[in-house]
């Protein structure tokens, strides 16, 4: 689009129309994992009404009660419970929020190169550009680094095991 001399500012239509269907396409399948994670424990209590519906079904007041299935009914009726909350939990909600920290990484690299491309298209210093856009993420970097260095900080403060040599030293 660059090199066919187009406008700058038509350029960077278009660029933001792809980055904006990219986020509603992100949004669409996000939007799945945070609805199984908001309705997983509602189907789990549907299951456990089932279940003890199924448990007082079987229970029969006029002879034994059925007293030796109960624990095992109740047991089944409440399982769907733990399964709606794992599934919602477990599954569904840290899926969608890695997606949501994906799709917020993408879309900072995108204006990236939206920047970039346009800077490349107005003739601007290679120099200037790469440290334009280098302080452009900058800040997501910092963020990355400051817990790299902290890891690395922890590290290095451990104790260090001995050499063989030292060790056979001090005996």
């Amino acid at each position: 689009m660059i090199v066919d001399a187009n406008d700058p500012d038509k350029v960077r239509a278009a660029l933001e129309r792809q980055v904006e269907d990219m986020m509603t396409r992100h949004e669409e399948a996000k939007g799945l994992y945070v609805k199984g994670s908001a309705l997983a424990p509602a189907f789990g209590m549907i299951g456990t009404l089932v279940g003890l519906i199924n448990m007082l079904k079987g229970m029969d007041l006029s002879g034994s009660g059925g007293s030796s299935t109960l624990g095992q009914d109740m047991g089944v009726a409440l399982i769907t419970t733990f399964y709606g909350s794992t599934l919602s939990n477990v599954i569904f909600h840290p899926i969608a929020q890695k997606l949501s920290i994906r799709d917020n990484e993408e879309i900072l690299y995108c204006q990236v190169i939206i920047e970039g491309v346009i800077a490349i298209q107005s003739g601007d210093n290679p120099k200037v550009i790469r440290e334009r856009l280098l302080s452009s993420l900058a800040q997501k970097n910092s963020r990355r680094s400051f817990w790299l260095r902290r890891a690395d900080l922890q590290v290095a403060q451990l104790p260090k095991e001995k050499s063989n040599e030292e060790k056979r030293r001090r005996r």
